[in-house]
């Protein structure tokens, strides 16, 4: 894994700004050092986590997508049939174009692009809601989950690695080195009655629709199996530090593993709860933070190693938040990570 985190500061990817200029400001003032292109599911309901993945128009939306009385759903009808062809040929030659993102449905990616290539960051990132995020999202004909439909799983897992390596292949036209997250918060159902796959049927979608990417990251933001996540090839697992860390930690082996091979932890630890985030400073931030790291590096590393292979986030994505909960959620990240980089790491 050649991704280092170097303790800088990013986002989930939701914003609460109804302009993309200025969502995109927003993440240039907040997360520099590793820039994201904004969602903003307040713009419109095609920017939802969902909507934004797999919509679109013609060609450019998942085969047999449709919406009806607020739910998606997917009609195997001959448009479908002639479009999953399409999708399946694309993945096969590795048509990164196959994989557009329409403007509509995803405001914020050509103002960030534009500001990639004006800022030059090394390094940018982008992100999709996962293969079984919107598997259990989009209803089937007889109305279970596409996920569990063989047929229709391969189509979506197809259509979303192309979506992962349009964006790739979008960042790298622009100037810098992406990284692209898959983010899974349905994985909190993960070991629930309400979903029954096993840990290596999950780690087999998300790491053919990550595979778009050379370097790849994913997010949950509750509680889940974390071993999922870490003992898979990603290069890079996102978890809500904050609410999660103790749950997190017990997965000692794998974290352990994970970091061993190059992998970067991005630590959710300032919460998005207004409530929260009033009673909180970058110094108790630090603290809290610190005394994590001090666990895992326990585990056979030194804390600037684990520092170097860790991020900074808030704990989830802030497009449902108002606008003050939102830069107050960002000042934290960005002042907590500016500070640690210093301290530590001499950046």
């Amino acid at each position: 894994m050649a991704f280092l985190g170097n303790c800088r500061a990013t986002g989930i990817g939701s914003l609460p700004h109804a302009d993309a200029a200025e969502a995109v400001d927003a993440v240039f003032a907040y997360a520099g050092a590793l820039p994201y292109w904004p969602q903003l599911p307040r713009a419109s309901r095609q920017e939802g986590m969902n909507e934004q993945a797999v919509g679109g128009t013609g060609d450019l939306r998942l085969p047999g997508l449709q919406v009806h009385e607020g739910r998606l759903r997917l009609v195997q009808d001959e448009a479908f049939y002639l479009a999953a062809e399409k999708v399946l040929a694309a993945y096969d030659a590795l048509d990164a174009s196959a994989g557009t993102m329409p403007t509509e449905a995803a405001r914020g990616i050509e103002p960030f692009l534009a500001a990639v290539r004006d800022r030059r960051p090394a390094e940018a990132k982008g992100q999709i809601a996962g293969p079984v995020t919107v598997g259990m999202a989009i209803l089937a004909e007889d109305g279970n989950p596409i996920l569990y439909d063989d047929v229709l799983r391969e189509v979506l897992v197809k259509f979303l690695h192309l979506r992962v390596r349009w964006q790739a292949a979008q960042i790298r036209e622009a100037g810098a080195a992406p990284v692209v997250f898959v983010d899974e918060p349905f994985l909190a159902s993960f070991g629930t009655p309400f979903f029954g796959w096993s840990a290596a049927q999950v780690r087999e979608v998300l790491e053919a629709v990550a595979s778009g990417a050379e370097t790849a990251g994913s997010h949950c933001c509750s509680n889940t199996d974390w071993s999922i996540f870490l003992e898979s090839r990603l290069a890079a697992v996102s978890f809500d530090a904050f609410g999660f860390a103790k749950n997190f930690l017990v997965y000692r082996d794998a974290i352990a593993s994970f970091l061993g091979r190059g992998g970067t932890l991005a630590w959710g630890i300032v919460p998005t709860d207004p409530e929260a985030l009033a009673a909180l400073s970058v110094a108790s931030l630090r603290e809290r933070l610190l005394d994590l790291v001090g666990k895992v590096a326990a585990l056979g590393f030194a804390r600037e190693q684990v520092l170097a292979q860790s991020l900074v986030t808030p704990s989830c994505g802030l497009g449902s938040r108002d606008p003050a909960t939102a830069q107050r959620a960002q000042e934290l990240a960005r002042d907590l990570a500016a500070e640690l980089r210093r301290e530590f790491l001499g950046l």
